[in-house]
């Protein structure tokens, strides 16, 4: 007799089949930057309704498959974010990685999803590495999802520029993503010729950063810009209001949720703050009526367990869910090569929660940056004002350099 045949599903091996597609998160569920884990608790409040209402997502192929998560906890450390790819590659046996969280934690992990071939997708951070030509070129597998730190730090300096030319400038930022974005903003700071005074760095192991804050605020500068991370801003914003220092506060997006930040704050701390946003905001009144908005408020509540809607990680998880559904529309066959080549030609690709005016467009390795345009918003104590319009900076994001050591 001839050896018996074994008939499996197709494309089991790659997590996906005719009627299902594994996908995994690594993210901060624990640690210092737990607020972080809205992001992948939101992303799976989002899978979780498509699944249940929709029947999952229709893909390209014409095949409509259920998807499911497997989220496991890295705190953003880099080794754990690295011992949970393996995991979730050769065990969980996933199609694709989205919306890992963290800078650091991402570059730990690029490498090994790179070697395996597996999309690591969508990832929550900035760092305008994952963007960058050459990059892109060594790591095609890795996409961010969010506007680069190098690319806010550039409208940030023209902003002050335009705004505030004299302004003694102190800037703060984190150890992972923010060296990123401090470096850029240095380097736009010292073209524009703008007067930076202060600076101070952190570490996440730091239980406090209220005497960094104040030696900022003893440097005599009166414009802040505040680049770390939502538990950190918010020991800002009250160290700030304990001693009685009032600048012009600019902190980046990473930093600037209503729900997530402010209210844990106290939102009169951060009254009159600037931010670049690209994402609408729940407790802005103008999106009450907004058809997008009142479903991921439903639908979140329905779903998303404790999950606040004002927080700008839940909602930022339920536009890494949509984002990747729209890849999944596109991808012409159930290979991570065809959902790459999707995620490589986005052309103003709209999801459900983008700003008016922004949109997802990508071009091979000449353009790895999905989203590269912000609106400028002032905090009025209720919501964010638009100052401005939309700044698009398409095709026109800094290159990138990896940052200088701090001194």
């Amino acid at each position: 007799m001839g050896a018996a045949t074994i008939v499996t599903p197709a494309h089991a091996e790659n997590g996906i089949t005719d009627t299902e597609i594994v996908i995994g998160i690594s993210a901060a569920l624990s640690g210092p930057n737990a607020g972080y884990g809205a992001i992948a608790r939101g992303t799976e409040a989002c899978f979780n309704y498509l699944n249940a209402e929709q029947g999952g997502v229709k893909f390209g192929d014409g095949k409509t498959r259920k998807v499911r998560l497997d989220i496991l906890d890295d705190a953003m450390e880099p080794a754990r974010a690295v011992q949970n790819a393996r995991r979730l590659v050769s065990q969980s046996k996933v199609f694709a990685v989205v919306g890992n969280v963290g800078t650091g934690a991402n570059l730990g992990s690029r490498p090994y999803y790179n070697a395996e071939h597996v999309p690591q997708m969508f990832i929550a951070t900035g760092g305008p590495m994952f963007g960058a030509k050459s990059e892109v070129e060594k790591n095609p597998w890795t996409m961010a999802a969010w506007l680069a730190y190098n690319t806010e730090a550039a409208i940030y300096a023209a902003f002050i520029k335009q705004k505030f030319p004299d302004a003694k400038i102190a800037l703060l930022n984190d150890d992972s993503g923010g060296p990123f974005f401090a470096d850029a903003f240095l380097k736009s700071a010292k073209e524009l010729g703008l007067n930076i005074v202060a600076r101070e760095e952190h570490t996440y192991s730091e239980p406090t950063i209220n005497a960094k804050i104040s030696r900022l605020a003893a440097s005599g500068a009166d414009l802040f810009v505040d680049a770390t991370t939502p538990k950190f801003v918010v020991q800002a914003l009250k160290q700030m209001a304990a001693i009685n220092w009032k600048p012009v506060h600019i902190i980046w997006g990473v930093g600037s949720s209503i729900g997530g930040v402010f209210e844990p704050a106290g939102v009169e701390t951060a009254k009159g703050v600037y931010s670049g946003q690209w994402m609408k905001d729940q407790t802005n009144p103008a999106y009450a009526n907004d058809e997008d908005m009142k479903l991921y408020v439903a639908k979140l509540k329905q779903y998303g367990g404790s999950l606040n809607p004002a927080d700008q990680n839940a909602a930022a998880g339920w536009y890494a869910c949509h984002a990747t559904k729209g890849l999944f529309e596109r991808m012409e066959q159930p290979t991570r090569e065809a959902f790459m080549k999707a995620a490589r030609s986005m052309k103003n690709q709209k999801e459900p929660l983008m700003l008016d005016g922004i949109t997802l467009n990508t071009n091979g390795v000449e353009d790895g940056y999905p989203i590269e345009s912000v609106q400028i918003s002032q905090f009025d104590g209720v919501k964010f004002v638009p100052v401005g319009p939309v700044l698009n900076y398409e095709g026109k994001t800094p290159l990138y350099e990896p940052p200088a050591k701090s001194q």
